[in-house]
């Protein structure tokens, strides 16, 4: 018979049995975080152990999306063709985001001997599209005498206001051809000829031909060329000084001038077009000086009739039949 102490003992000790072997079949199905610890504290050795998570998304580079610029532009005659265009800006990251001082453009022609830049950093921005695209609007300047018939790049740029930068170089345009000229001076003197005189060069020569376009003049291309008229008398139109005889050349010199007949230099013929082949007006920057873009012409008088009276010859006069005419092409 087992004494009522002795059952409480047995009692206890099957509840702790119990329980240890509860206890071993859960570390059995997975460590515990508690088993963990005490391994932690009884090895110095951590099983497991945590770490916080910070990751920033960078800043997102604009794009240039579309341009829009006419296929084909046209010089303005001695001046500057202010060329307007657009594009629109594009950023992930909002177009508040787009730094609206920032465009740029600029136009660019290249062939083997050089590359020529035209440049507009000013840009305006003429708002939001939408809540991720701005527009701007750029106007950049091209010479009488840049090149003609010929491709122009177009880059457009901006950054936004991390100075990240995004671009565009996808368009071009053609520049058309001008042939456009201007005389310098406007009439042509003569001192004193005498009835039977040769040889006499103008008093105010050379006759410049300043190229206002992008056109180069040649014989291979397009000549200059000259109708002339008689010289008629201001006060008698039965005399004049005749128009087969003057010559025109694009050279001066010697004796006897060299214009007056000589190599280069061509017989006037009335009211019909001479051309002067030995003429060349290329194109260029008239300011530069030192003959860029000029081509001189010389007007010789190689015979005045004997049977001239004294008074004015000229092709202005009441009797007269028309001043010079010069063309190039």
């Amino acid at each position: 018979m087992i004494k009522k102490g002795e059952a409480v003992k047995i009692f206890g000790l099957a509840v702790m049995t119990l329980f240890i072997v509860v206890l071993l079949i859960s570390l059995a199905s997975s460590e515990s975080g508690f088993l963990k610890s005490l391994r932690s504290i009884l090895t110095g050795k951590a099983t497991s152990q945590t770490f916080n998570l910070n990751i920033s998304v960078g800043n997102s580079a604009p794009n240039i999306t579309a341009v829009y610029i006419g296929s084909s532009q046209s010089p303005s005659e001695g001046g500057v063709r202010n060329i307007q265009f657009y594009f629109t800006a594009n950023d992930t990251d909002g177009s508040a985001n787009i730094d609206t001082a920032s465009g740029k453009a600029n136009f660019t022609f290249y062939n083997a001997s050089s590359t020529i830049v035209r440049t507009n950093n000013s840009c305006v921005s003429l708002g939001a599209i939408d809540t991720k695209t701005l527009n701007f609007s750029c106007t950049v300047g091209l010479w009488y005498f840049d090149p003609q018939l010929s491709l122009w790049g177009v880059t457009a740029y901006v950054t936004d206001n991390s100075a990240a930068a995004g671009q565009n170089t996808t368009n071009n345009f053609t520049y058309q051809s001008l042939q456009a000229f201007v005389l310098h001076p406007s009439a042509l003197t003569f001192n004193s000829i005498n009835p039977g005189g040769t040889n006499t060069s103008s008093s105010n020569d050379p006759l410049v031909l300043n190229n206002t376009g992008n056109y180069h003049f040649s014989q291979t291309t397009a000549n200059v060329s000259i109708n002339a008229t008689d010289l008629a008398g201001e006060a008698n139109g039965a005399y004049a000084l005749y128009a087969n005889n003057f010559t025109v050349g694009n050279t001066t010199g010697g004796s006897p001038l060299i214009e007056c007949g000589g190599a280069g230099s061509f017989f006037m013929t009335k009211s019909a077009y001479k051309n002067i082949t030995s003429a060349v007006l290329g194109y260029g920057n008239l300011s530069a000086g030192s003959g860029t873009a000029q081509s001189n012409t010389y007007v010789c008088l190689t015979l005045a009739g004997n049977e001239l009276t004294s008074q004015a010859y000229s092709t202005g006069g009441p009797n007269s039949n028309g001043a010079w005419t010069v063309k190039v092409g």
